[in-house]
């Protein structure tokens, strides 16, 4: 997701205090159940008839789940409790069930098989939550519905295991007004006409985590296109947004194939290409939302001035992280924003090198990143998604490029279309790099120690000159780090070292024979780092 923490660096709309309620609303420790950890759900056929007239949703939801153990009787869902479950069936059977608070459990004990199929029936108008949830919205008098379910927002609008672990298949059935065209995720398989209404039934081939379904329904006109991926297979390219934005949209998503190509180079071959790749105009006025194979883009990005360029390449990049390799918890998600802000540089970085790979990450920086990477108290914060961005770009530092994007190639290999944690994270960059990095980890991603802050000096003597770095961080002096000095001598000549920096004070011999001008710590930027040299700090 691109979010508002961008808008937020500017205007400071609302506290931290409100963004943590507001954003974190229902992510609780004991949110998935002992019930619910004990079944696998496979498939979910979802079929939706919208009324836009009464806000109001028809649904049913078919789903197929493995027992992970055969006696186990519960089936329990997340399902909000202002929707109405009317019936849930298996095999014509109708089959007892409690619907209290959010919570759908449905007695099993009747169905002996450790496959088990089921029906349910409901009705209701979804409650608004989190930053959307389903909205039936309107803009410039035609209407527009829509879903944001992330992170658990998906039972909202339909019976789930609302676990981003338990991804299943999907195929789904919307139904509205013949007028309108209804999206989803995957390849669209059929469309169907009843009376005034028509239906758009669309297949996934791949599993997908609940809260990355997607609604989409509107009078919107398809730009259809293709991409060549680097097997060599046709993705296809669909495009869907309001009539008066078409032209607009066909210059800013031209860069897809760009974007594609980039990350298919430095991450893997994109992991749904028997589905599509598609963008969804919505009504969200804060950024985007990278609902699998098709994102959803707020209508006021669309512009024809490429001002979406970052927005775009962050939702792409997550069909890499979060979407293909999803967090195993919430606790993980910096491995999906973090990533995807990373991947926003390195797609600048791959297009036009290394200058603009440098001004992104400025960009990104910040000595006011509060909490930790990992299970952050607000899951949308700019520290989940610009530290996340910084710590992978001084993890680049760490280990070298040449294994840092081998890190990134069998990450993505080894988890493609399940889920993994920080820890599954930081066991393949070991493998790859042969490095450890447990102080690493708990510098960087385990714990709040602030970034690194440093006094230099340099030191011109007969016998030897001297570079002098002593850690002076408000929260923490003993950071491990590759620093790179760029060293300029007064013949106007220029040298660049690399120092191992493994202690709260640190001093290097350099080159005896020039008299020194001047040294420039970290001259590329590849540090969340502040550097004063001594006795010039503010």
């Amino acid at each position: 997701m691109f979010l508002l923490v961008y808008i937020l660096r500017v205007v400071f709309l609302f506290s931290a205090l409100i963004l943590n309620s507001f954003f974190n609303d229902g992510v609780k420790a004991d949110y998935i159940s002992k019930a619910q950890k004990n079944i696998d759900i496979l498939k979910y056929h979802l079929k939706l008839d919208l009324n836009i007239e009464q806000k109001n949703i028809n649904g049913e939801v078919r789903i197929t789940a493995h027992k992970l153990f055969s006696e186990q009787n519960l089936l329990e869902l997340n399902f909000y409790g202002n929707m109405k479950v009317k019936k849930v069936d298996s095999d014509s059977n109708e089959l007892k069930f409690h619907h209290i608070k959010n919570i759908l459990s449905i007695d099993i004990s009747d169905i002996p098989k450790d496959t088990i199929e089921l029906s349910i029936f409901y009705t209701g108008t979804p409650k608004r939550s989190g930053f959307d949830g389903f909205v039936f919205g309107e803009i410039n008098n035609i209407p527009l519905i829509y879903n944001l379910s992330e992170p658990t927002y998906a039972p909202s609008w339909f019976p789930c295991d609302d676990d981003p672990e338990d991804k299943a298949l999907l195929e789904f059935e919307i139904t509205n007004d013949s007028s309108f065209v209804s999206v989803s995720n995957g390849r669209l398989i059929g469309v169907s006409n009843i009376g005034s209404k028509r239906t758009y039934h669309w297949n996934s081939n791949y599993p997908i985590s609940t809260y990355l379904i997607a609604v989409y329904s509107s009078r919107y006109t398809l730009i259809k296109d293709s991409y060549q991926t680097i097997s060599g297979k046709i993705l296809p390219l669909e495009f869907y947004v309001l009539p008066n934005h078409v032209e607009a949209a066909k210059k800013d998503f031209a860069e897809h194939k760009d974007m594609l190509e980039a990350f298919e180079n430095l991450f893997g071959e994109y992991a749904f290409v028997e589905d599509k790749y598609g963008v969804a105009e919505f009504l969200w006025n804060f950024g985007a939302m990278e609902n699998q194979t098709i994102t959803g883009i707020g209508y006021n990005f669309i512009s024809g001035k490429n001002f979406a360029r970052d927005i775009l390449a962050h939702e792409l990049a997550h069909h890499w992280w979060g979407n293909a390799v999803g967090p195993k918890t919430w606790k993980d998600i910096w491995l999906n924003e973090g990533f995807a802000s990373y991947s926003e540089a390195l797609y600048l970085e791959y297009k036009f090198g290394k200058s603009s790979l440098q001004s992104t990450m400025n960009s990104k920086f910040s000595e006011n990143f509060r909490g930790s990477l990992y299970n952050p108290t607000n899951l949308f914060s700019e520290t989940v998604y610009d530290k996340g961005a910084w710590v992978l770009h001084m993890l680049r530092n760490e280990i070298g490029d040449s294994n840092f994007f081998g890190v990134l190639k069998n990450y993505f290999e080894k988890f493609k279309y399940g889920n993994a944690s920080t820890e599954d994270f930081k066991e393949v960059c070991e493998s790859v790099s042969s490095t450890e990095l447990d102080k690493f980890f708990d510098d960087w991603i385990y714990n709040d120690k602030g970034i690194i802050k440093c006094e230099y000096n340099f030191l011109n003597r007969k016998e030897k000159n001297l570079f002098t770095l002593k850690q002076i961080g408000d929260l923490f002096d003993d950071f491990h780090f590759n620093l790179d000095v760029e060293i300029v001598y007064a013949d106007g000549s220029k040298e660049m070292k690399t120092f191992r920096i493994e202690k709260n004070f640190s001093s290097f011999e350099l080159n005896p024979s020039k008299k020194i001008k001047e040294v420039i710590p970290d001259p590329d930027g590849k540090l969340l780092a502040l550097f004063f040299k001594e006795g010039e700090q503010q």
